[in-house]
């Protein structure tokens, strides 16, 4: 199997959509071989990650302080931006296109095996987390940074037994599927809390606190919550209950890098490991997100990339965005997928840009443009194009040399545009 023909595969599963229960995960995982590698003794061990917002900052943090200490170290992030190997990581690197079309042509028959039984068959995400335990198990990985892919009580990932789970943060964000409000939303991110291992939990609303620490008192789970065990200082300092660590800047640019750092740093002092001062600071400085208020130069314009998707994320980019700003115009282009309200999202956005281009995703939940259209006009001065290109062009001809055209609304758009750009997930 060449690496097109895995891709293809993987991608002819997407399909069957997304599936939320651990049985046929479980199944699946036992029949390829992986009861030592889902956190048993001797095999790779997990920190898991879930939350509404920040998690795959903090699994870049968590990876990156991990690399730098010298563990051979596994990394999950979910979505990927620009490449579908970033999903999958060794050290700092993608999983190569030889192994994943190896692993792929190993496990494409047992997947196609679970179609006649009542489990059915094999989801996309399924597929792939499956994949990237097998690599890591045969790359004798000795700690893995684990992103949930949705919600995380019922989530792919979460037949791992992590030796520390992180909950980064809770909004209203796939209500459709996880809850209508931030108590059920809590709930079922608060899946990833197993019984005896420490949590460490970002800042969030207290309805939604109240339910995580109740699931992690049923669990006998002790909780290490930022602003109460866990703390960041601006003088680059993070308090923990297992001590202090100065010199710390965020690597990942952003106004809530902080506090994920912290909380990525809390989540290694709880499994109780002891990285020496430099490798927190090299961990700290050199972790790489791709798709998080990333800047890019592209004929001569800057161009900001930035995968914010509901109302909290845009509140969170907005104050990045004014701490940026000077004079300049910001002019956007964006579009969603279904599962998020393009009202809501907007409403802040929309005061900082002079005008808006949609543009259409490649994606089989992407929003029509004319919906996403409709839903801006009222806010901004909103134009609707048939292709990315057409979008991109518009938007460098409406603005100046030190302006900044703004992609965000959805990973999958700036995973498109940020490739029409010319950049690559390497």
């Amino acid at each position: 199997m060449t690496y097109e023909q895995a891709q293809a595969y993987i991608a002819s599963l997407a399909p069957r959509g997304w599936r939320l229960g651990l049985d046929r995960m479980q199944a699946f995982a036992d029949r390829i071989g992986l009861q030592d590698a889902l956190g048993a003794p001797g095999g790779p061990q997990f920190i898991h990650v879930a939350g509404t917002n920040g998690k795959g900052s903090v699994t870049a943090y968590l990876q990156s302080i991990l690399v730098e200490a010298g563990y051979r170290t596994g990394a999950f992030f979910s979505p990927f931006v620009f490449d579908p190997r970033e999903r999958v990581q060794l050290g700092r690197e993608m999983i190569s296109r030889d192994d994943l079309a190896a692993l792929t042509e190993e496990l494409q028959p047992v997947a196609e095996s679970f179609s006649d039984t009542a489990f059915g068959g094999i989801t996309e995400f399924e597929f792939k987390t499956a994949l990237g335990f097998l690599y890591w198990k045969r790359k004798q990985c000795e700690w893995v940074a684990l992103e949930v892919g949705l919600g995380g009580r019922l989530d792919a990932t979460n037949v791992v037994t992590p030796k520390a789970s992180v909950i980064v943060s809770i909004g209203l964000d796939h209500t459709s599927i996880l809850g209508n409000t931030l108590e059920e939303i809590a709930y079922e991110k608060a899946g990833v809390i197993k019984p005896g291992v420490p949590v460490v939990v970002g800042k969030m609303p207290g309805e939604a606190m109240h339910v995580i620490e109740r699931v992690a008192e049923e669990q006998g789970s002790p909780v290490w919550a930022y602003g109460r065990e866990v703390h960041w200082y601006p003088c680059n300092e993070v308090h923990t209950p297992a001590g202090v660590h100065e010199n710390l800047q965020p690597g990942i640019p952003g106004e809530m890098q902080a506090h994920n750092l912290a909380l990525a740093v809390a989540a290694i002092d709880a499994v109780g490991l002891r990285p020496d001062k430099r490798a927190l600071e090299s961990g700290a400085q050199f972790a790489f997100a791709p798709g998080r208020f990333q800047t890019i130069e592209y004929r001569e314009r800057r161009f900001l990339l930035d995968g914010a998707h509901n109302p909290d994320a845009a509140d969170v980019l907005v104050a990045g965005l004014r701490d940026v700003l000077r004079d300049q115009q910001v002019v956007l282009i964006t579009n969603m997928v279904a599962g998020h309200e393009p009202q809501s999202f907007y409403r802040e956005i929309a005061a900082l840009v002079r005008s808006a281009h949609v543009v259409p995703i490649d994606f089989h939940r992407a929003l029509p443009v004319q919906d996403t259209a409709q839903a801006l006009k009222t806010m901004a001065p909103t134009q609707a194009h048939s292709s990315i290109a057409e979008g991109i062009d518009a938007a460098v001809k409406e603005t100046a040399d030190d302006d900044v055209i703004l992609v965000t609304g959805s990973f999958y758009l700036v995973g498109e545009v940020g490739r029409a750009l010319g950049v690559t997930g390497s």
